[in-house]
This record gives C-alpha cells, sequence and structure tokens, in this order.
C-alpha cells in the first residue's frame, strides 16, 4: 500500500531586496557577485514590483471582510438587515436570460439581436425584440382600428410614459405567471383596465396566450370571487390575436353566456332556456285515455336550464387578426349572440368558406367534374363570389344593429356588392324567367345593414415605392397616392409597406375594386325606396389626399360714378 505523502511546510525568511540595493548588499555579505536569476524569478519579482502597496483604508475593508460574520437569509429578514449584494461574475462570463437561465449555454458567441429581427423562429423572451408579425399573420403591430376608435371616444388607453402603461405592458409580457399566482385578485381589477388588459395582451403578450380558463378567472363574478367587478357593464371585448387553439371562436360562444344563480333575482331579467342535450328519454307509458296524458305531460319536469348573458351591455367586439383559427361557420354560429353590437372589427380574415379544406378538391359523377366545397380553387379569377356573398348575408341578418364595421387587410371586397349579373355563366342562365334571382346574394345595404355609417376596407399597407408607382399606366389612383406620399406625415409611417414591383401592382388593383365597391355602396344608397335606404356610409382606404383648394375667378371691380 503506498504511503500517504504529507507535504513539507517550511516557513522561510522573506529574502526580497530592492534591485537598487540588492547588488551591494550582496556583495557585501557574499564578498562577490551572485549568478543571473532564473525565469520565475524574474517573473515573482516584476509581480512583486507591480503589486500596488496597500493602503491603510485598503488594509481596514480586507480586515472588515475576513473578519464579519455572515447572517442567515431568514435571521436578517427578521432583524431587518440590509441584504449583501451578491458577488459580481468572473470577467469573461456570460450571463444567460429567459427559459436557459442555469442552463449550460451553447458554445460560442451569443447571437446578435439584428439576426433574431428579422427571423420567425426568434424566441419570445428576448427583452426589447420588435418582430413584424403582421406580414406573417402571427398577431397585430399596433392596436386594432376598433381599440383606437374606442380610446378616442372613451379615452381608455394611458399615456406611454405613465405607471399604468408600463404596469399593464408587464402583465401582458408575463400573463401566464399572474393568471397562475394572481387569479384570485385579476377578478377585482376595474372595468376599463380590463378592456385596456386585452387589448395590451393581443399586443405584447405570448402568442395566442389567451384561453378559456383566463376568460373565467378575469371575467368572475361576485358569487364566484369576493370584490370581483364582474362583466355586466362591459362594452368593448378586443380580442384581436388571442383567437387561438385555447380559445377559439366557440369558446367564445360559451363566454357570452353563463348559468343562472336562483339566489341573485337581477339575473331573472334576462334569463333564456337552454335545452339539455344527451339525456336520454324516459320509456312512455301507455294511458288509458288523452286526459290522463295530457295531465302527466304538464306534471313532468322541463330538462332544462337557465342561462343570462355574460355580457349583457356588450355592443363592442374584435376579432382582428385570427390566423388560422378563423371559422366563418363558427361566427355564424355565435353571430345569433351579437344581435346587439354596433362596432365590429373582422380585420385580416380570410375568404369566406364554409369548407375551406375542401376549396381544392373535386368530385368525379357521371355528369361531370364538380367542385367538393361551396367554391372552387379557381373561383376569384373567375369573379364568382356566390358562397362569400350567401355567407355575409346570413351575418348581417345577424348583426343588424352594426354602424361601424372594419374589414382591413381582407381581400374579398367584392363580395359586399356582388351581383349574379356580373358572372358570365349565371347571366347565360338568367335569360330564363325561372332562374332569374329577385334578390341580390349579399348583404342588403338598404336592409340589415342599412346603419353602418363607417366601413374601412384599408389593405393594411401602402406602397412607398415612387418608381414602382410612376411605372404604373396613368391614372387617378397613382396620381394621388403619390400626391399622399408628399404630404403624409409622421402618424401614417406606420402604413408604408416594404413592397415593391409586382406588389405594388396587384396592391393597386385591389384598390380599384376597393373603390367600385364604395361606388356600388352609394348607388344603392342613393337608389333605395323611401323608407327603406340607408344612412350615408363612409368608406375608409386608409389614405386619403388632401382636397385640392377650389380656384376663384378674379371679380371686376366697379367704381360708382
Amino acid at each position: 500500500m503506498p504511503k500517504k505523502h504529507t507535504p513539507a511546510y517550511t516557513h522561510t525568511k522573506p529574502s526580497y531586496v530592492h534591485p537598487s540595493l540588492q547588488s551591494s548588499r550582496s556583495e557585501s555579505s557574499s564578498g562577490g557577485p551572485t549568478g543571473p536569476q532564473t525565469v520565475n524569478e524574474r517573473i515573482a519579482q516584476l509581480r512583486r514590483e507591480q503589486t500596488p502597496r496597500a493602503t491603510t483604508e485598503r488594509r481596514d475593508e480586507v480586515t472588515e471582510v475576513v473578519t464579519a460574520r455572515t447572517v442567515p437569509p431568514a435571521l436578517r429578514r427578521i432583524l431587518q438587515m440590509a441584504e449583501v449584494d451578491a458577488p459580481p461574475p468572473k470577467a469573461g462570463s456570460r450571463a444567460t436570460r429567459g427559459p436557459r437561465a442555469g442552463a449550460r449555454p451553447p458554445p460560442g458567441p451569443a447571437t446578435p439581436n439584428s439576426w433574431l429581427s428579422s427571423s420567425r423562429h426568434a424566441p419570445e423572451h428576448i427583452p426589447g425584440l420588435k418582430r413584424k408579425r403582421e406580414r406573417d399573420g402571427q398577431g397585430p403591430t399596433r392596436m386594432c382600428a376598433l381599440a383606437r376608435e374606442n380610446d378616442t371616444e372613451f379615452k381608455r388607453f394611458p399615456s406611454t410614459r405613465s405607471l399604468v402603461h408600463h404596469s399593464l405592458k408587464t402583465f401582458a409580457m408575463n400573463w401566464q405567471e399572474l393568471v397562475e399566482y394572481e387569479q384570485h385578485y385579476l377578478c377585482a381589477l376595474p372595468l376599463p383596465l380590463k378592456e385596456v388588459l386585452l387589448s395590451y395582451l393581443g399586443l405584447y403578450g405570448t402568442e395566442r396566450c389567451m384561453s378559456m380558463k383566463d376568460m373565467k378567472i378575469l371575467f368572475s363574478s361576485d358569487q364566484d370571487a369576493e370584490g370581483s367587478t364582474g362583466s355586466d357593464d362591459m362594452r368593448f371585448l378586443d380580442l384581436t390575436g388571442l383567437l387561438g387553439e385555447r380559445y377559439s371562436i366557440s369558446d367564445l360562444q360559451r363566454s357570452l353566456s353563463r348559468p343562472l344563480n336562483t339566489s341573485n333575482s337581477q339575473d331573472l331579467e334576462n334569463l333564456s332556456i337552454i335545452s339539455k342535450k344527451g339525456k336520454e328519454k324516459a320509456p312512455a307509458e301507455v294511458v288509458e285515455s288523452w286526459e290522463d296524458e295530457a295531465s302527466d305531460s304538464l306534471s313532468t319536469p322541463l330538462l332544462s336550464t337557465l342561462s343570462v348573458p355574460q355580457f349583457p351591455n356588450l355592443t363592442r367586439l374584435s376579432l382582428a387578426h385570427p390566423g388560422r383559427w378563423a371559422s366563418w361557420p363558427d361566427l355564424l354560429a355565435v353571430s345569433k349572440h351579437l344581435n346587439r353590437l354596433t362596432h365590429l372589427s373582422l380585420a385580416y380574415w380570410p375568404t369566406p368558406h364554409m369548407t375551406p379544406n375542401a376549396v381544392t378538391t373535386s368530385m368525379v359523377s357521371p355528369h361531370g367534374k364538380f367542385s367538393l366545397g361551396g367554391s372552387h380553387f379557381y373561383s376569384e379569377l373567375d369573379n364568382d363570389w356566390h358562397e362569400a356573398a350567401n355567407i355575409l348575408r346570413r351575418l348581417s341578418y345577424s348583426t343588424y344593429c352594426l354602424t361601424w364595421l372594419d374589414l382591413e387587410g381582407c381581400h374579398w371586397h367584392k363580395a359586399l356588392t356582388w351581383d349574379d349579373g356580373s358572372n358570365p355563366y349565371l347571366r347565360s342562365l338568367s335569360d330564363d324567367e325561372w332562374v332569374s334571382s329577385t334578390s341580390s346574394p349579399g348583404p342588403d345595404w338598404n336592409g340589415a345593414w342599412r346603419q353602418i355609417s363607417y366601413l374601412n376596407l384599408f389593405q393594411g399597407w401602402i406602397p412607398k415605392d415612387r418608381p414602382s408607382v410612376q411605372t404604373l399606366p396613368s391614372g387617378m389612383i397613382p396620381i394621388q397616392l403619390l400626391e399622399w406620399l408628399n404630404e403624409r406625415v409622421e402618424d401614417d409611417e406606420w402604413k408604408l409597406g416594404p413592397e415593391t414591383g409586382f406588389q405594388v401592382l396587384s396592391w393597386m388593383k385591389r384598390e380599384e375594386e376597393a373603390r367600385m365597391v364604395e361606388y356600388d355602396i352609394q348607388k344603392i344608397r342613393k337608389e333605395g325606396i323611401e323608407g327603406k335606404s340607408g344612412i350615408w356610409c363612409k368608406v375608409d382606404h386608409g389614405w386619403e389626399p388632401k382636397a385640392r383648394p377650389k380656384k376663384v375667378l378674379p371679380t371686376s371691380s366697379t367704381t360708382p360714378g
């Protein structure tokens, strides 16, 4: 068994001598010059010479640190002692942030933020990172048009330099932790702050962060949580960028009603009966006479539940930026609860389809090849908007109180005023009287939607490439666009897009279609029958050139007598 090595500690007297005295001392002691120094001795000597001399304050500070006794954190909090600062990180080490904190970072330098700002795979925890998610349909980059309209009227949004703004922004960025640990206090927020908080969640929160459970926590009633402000006086529900897998339009339909509490007599005013589904029917017993059967049916209790609306005073709803979770069948199903809406935002919704997954699918029969869905793949190229116009007509029957409609970023404007006569195939069939249609397939602008006075048809971006605009054929819209680019203000900078070339030509074509839709709506309103005609509708295209002042001809002045 090997013997353990025991280090030998020897205390030697320091033999450091200043270079100026080394030669004289060595000569006096040994009587002659010594040998040359080794490399290690020379390095040690240089380190001793370059070390600064310790001052009295430095000695006291080192002595205090060495002799000070540490106090446990628990006792430190009890004795109300000041916390000791953590030791600074070592030189050359890199602090990790985000969900990878504590784990070993990947080798190499950190990824520059300039690389991540243009990547759609950038993590959400990077502070100060503003990705342009609107182009990819991932979410909004600013408040929606309905939120800005609501703020103009009611002044809901706080100042960007206020504490409320930074608090709500922090709440939105840490929503998952907030709703988990502060769920008993969120329901006590004032209703104006709840409206603003939903807008901040869509803008600053993580992608699709809302869930059905979060809505129940935020809008709990007085019976569920003490001190809750409820949702009875809620007027604006901003779900911009919040629709997703965890909170879909079907979940919104369930959120618009709540079970009736029999102890609250105020809920009896707005009650409704919803029959239970899935209950097995009891076997019918044969009775001797019809009178006995009628008496038995009256004495049987109804298997039904009573429910009241969750937002009885809701008049403004924003469903903008739904992404791939937009569903027109679900929207038509929930529209029966939206008959009191006056403001609705469907910004960046896709083309209305009942079966969007069957657009490219067709079926073959002995009579020919037909599209499986309501519209085929080339319906837009063929100017066939029959299914889209039918869906909008069904939607208008339920939202007959609308006065403000936002369709920003939608490219199906022609379905608003589409007529069967615009389709050459339908026009050939309409020669017979029994084939011709007596009503418009789209929404009736003098009927259900006769109260709409504002319609937003902004495409979401405006081209700023002047050479591409100047190469377009001469027309009124290119000339007005160039004038607007010369007169724009700083508030309109967010509207300008980087697209050039062919995309500018496509934008110009859609703008011409939007202008035609505006003309058709005004014409329908003007030619309406007396007593059944709508009011004047203002169509917003996102940009409007300044009106030119009228030229006043000089008049000849006449002098008396």
